[in-house]
């Protein structure tokens, strides 16, 4: 082994020089190192993001449970190994009689805590900016949360933060 002497060091020897070099170069490519019998295995650590879709079909009942809005759209849920990174929906609400029909736009998820996995889903708990009566007017930072398994999706709006325009319920809904 050739030792290296480090104006103002400790001796260093070219394995641990190797070692330190392998492992600067491994973080800043994005790649995962491995050593298996002396020999090193570079193996690409960057993962393609994965994007869920679905549809809401939802009836919205009043405080009676008889159905008062009639809740439709589509939605998408991108998210990277270790995080989400977009929510978008469009949901459509329309009177049971088909009167009244109008158009939310959500965007602009905000997460400040990581997913919670339980075993047959996940919660995600953060903010979204909300349109309101086809795009004239907007909520910003509004509490929600998404829950989201194979099958389906349930995403609950604070109530209190829109004028109670869902109801105090969620929209559910499948994904696709």
């Amino acid at each position: 082994m050739i030792k290296h002497k480090f104006k103002g060091s400790n001796n260093y020897n070219s394995s641990d020089v190797f070692a330190i070099v392998v492992l600067a170069l491994s973080l800043s490519l994005g790649v995962v190192v491995t050593v298996s019998n002396e020999t090193l295995y570079f193996v690409n650590a960057q993962q393609q993001n994965i994007t869920k879709t679905g549809t809401f079909n939802h009836t919205q009942t009043d405080i009676s449970g008889n159905p008062d809005w009639i809740n439709t759209g589509n939605w998408s849920l991108t998210e990277s190994p270790t995080l989400v990174l977009a929510f978008d929906a469009v949901i459509d609400m329309v009177k049971p009689d088909g009167s009244e029909a109008h158009e939310h736009v959500v965007r602009d998820l905000v997460i400040p805590y990581a997913p919670i996995d339980l075993t047959n889903s996940t919660i995600i708990k953060g903010t979204t900016t909300i349109t309101m009566n086809d795009g004239g007017l907007f909520y910003s930072k509004v509490p929600a949360t998404i829950t989201l398994n194979e099958k389906n999706i349930s995403v609950y709006f604070d109530p209190a933060k829109i004028g109670t325009h869902f109801g105090n319920q969620s929209i559910t809904g499948s994904v696709t």
